[in-house]
């Protein structure tokens, strides 16, 4: 079913609306969430007039050209093959929109679309790292494009495996169909390996977010959580005042476990998420276009503290490790033994089926003194870039433009209107907040290249949840040498391939 001009209009401007928001920061700025709340008003302004401008597919306005039936490989994982590829129209509003986006690009390019999947979650990285570095060591051109989680993507970065796309003359990442609070917090000796946008549908399905029980706030008297958000006062005090008073051995066998109520359940990678909610920056950028190493604060060790203090030591709180994924969280919650669960929007699809219903707000900012919410995706969003083995830069560029730019029309309007506001989320309120999250989107660069750079953001929540490190000072003594060098050695491998 084909989106009214109306429909894809609207989800249009809220998506302009995020990327100008996300895009402010510039290269002599300090990164963080604060920046993005000063050009609110005209980037809204710009937003709109886009959006109206808007009313076809920006593919149409793109330079036809004819690259001879040349076949053109995405190598992706297996288990996100649905955001690259579709066999055909089958009723599902986002799985048609890729199939037609497809189409109208190899019609276009006279191209032949092809994709190989490869293992590639966290657990059997290996292989696919394999396919890329094989390729890129014989020069064979097997890709054209790649797909990857971005957490070991920026490993095979510094290894000097991707172009920097800036040299790619098909490819404009001013464009607002890409995430400027991507493109702009990580480009580094103004280069750039990789790159996020509305070509990445697993971005959108990754944000963070709080859901909310409507249920169980009105039992609990807790108020209208959209008003507290509206009006900034969705802060970490507020969450901690009304967990706090939410809990109960229901089965009453003396222990708190799974079978019974909590003010919050979340796992050790949404707690993660608190650094970027709560305003905490990795690194920041210097005037070299570089980037230091700014997490060790004292700001990182009281909020650590303080957190760790309510999510160990209280009954209102219930926390799960993320290897199960969130088969436990979303159990609990469906069976409203939670006011809160932290999590990723692709949870929605499993509370479908949910009785009672949902709400979805943001992480709260830490006090009021923060100047806005600020949101991320998990780290296994698909990141895209081209190979230094691609047989022809040039049409890569093409074909990644044309892609981001379709998925900006039709791709993300179908996900975020029939997945999300109407199929899942239960009122116009959460719509809103769907729109802040996204608004608020922000990739810190030490957070994208986390990974190579010792896994310096998992560490908040894995000290929290796995390893339960009451001393988070001493561990940072013993750590932070090991750590910066880390770090460094990342900024250093950047320099010797840009």
């Amino acid at each position: 079913m084909k989106l009214s001009k109306k429909v894809v209009t609207l989800l249009i401007a809220a998506q302009l609306f995020v990327l100008a928001l996300t895009s402010c920061a510039s290269d002599s700025a300090v990164n963080s969430g604060s920046q993005q709340t000063d050009s609110q008003q005209k980037n809204t302004e710009l937003s709109e007039t886009i959006a109206e401008e808007n009313d076809k597919s920006p593919l149409e306005s793109m330079e036809d050209i004819d690259f001879g039936g040349e076949e053109f490989t995405i190598l992706c994982r297996d288990n996100k093959v649905y955001e690259i590829w579709s066999d055909g129209e089958n009723g599902e509003t986002v799985n048609d929109a890729i199939y037609r986006r497809n189409l109208a690009i190899e019609d276009k390019y006279n191209v032949n679309l092809e994709y190989r999947a490869l293992p590639g979650h966290w657990d059997n990285q290996e292989e696919f790292k394999g396919a890329v570095r094989d390729s890129v060591a014989a020069g064979d051109g097997a890709y054209d494009l790649i797909a990857g989680y971005m957490a070991y993507t920026a490993e095979l970065a510094i290894e000097g495996n991707f172009l920097n796309l800036y040299d790619i003359n098909s490819l404009d990442l001013t464009n607002y169909w890409w995430a400027k609070g991507f493109i702009d917090n990580n480009t580094i000796n103004n280069c750039i390996y990789f790159a996020a946008g509305d070509v990445s549908l697993t971005m959108w399905e990754n944000i963070y977010a709080f859901f909310f029980n409507k249920q169980l706030a009105e039992n609990y008297n807790v108020g209208n959580l959209y008003e507290m958000v509206d009006n900034k006062k969705w802060t970490y005090d507020a969450l901690e005042s009304i967990v706090k008073n939410i809990s109960s051995d229901l089965d009453g066998n003396g222990k708190y476990d799974e079978n019974d109520l909590y003010g919050w359940i979340a796992n050790d990678h949404s707690i993660r998420a608190l650094v970027t909610a709560f305003d905490i920056p990795i690194a920041q950028r210097n005037n070299e276009n570089t980037y230091d190493f700014t997490l060790f604060t004292d700001k990182f060790i009281s909020v650590y503290d303080r957190v760790f203090e309510f999510v160990n030591k209280s009954d209102s709180v219930y926390q799960t490790i993320y290897s199960s994924g969130y088969t436990v969280e979303s159990k609990m919650f469906m069976e409203n033994k939670a006011l809160f669960m932290s999590g990723t929007l692709d949870n929605t699809t499993t509370l479908r089926e949910m009785e009672n219903d949902f709400g979805i707000i943001p992480f709260p900012m830490y006090n009021e003194n923060q100047e806005n919410y600020i949101s991320h995706s998990y780290d296994g969003l698909s990141v895209f870039t081209v190979p230094v083995s691609a047989k022809n830069p040039e049409m890569s560029g093409t074909i990644l433009e044309a892609m981001c730019a379709e998925n900006n029309y039709s791709v993300i309007p179908a996900f975020y209107d029939t997945v999300l506001m109407n199929k899942v989320t239960r009122d116009e309120e959460s719509a809103k907040m769907l729109d802040l999250l996204r608004e608020t989107l922000y990739f810190d660069f030490g957070y994208v290249n986390g990974v190579p750079a010792g896994g310096i953001f998992q560490l908040f929540g894995d000290q929290m949840v796995v390893s339960k490190n009451e001393n988070i000072t001493s561990y940072i003594e013993s750590q932070r040498k090991s750590i910066e060098t880390k770090f460094n050695e990342v900024i250093e491998a950047y320099s010797n391939i840009s």
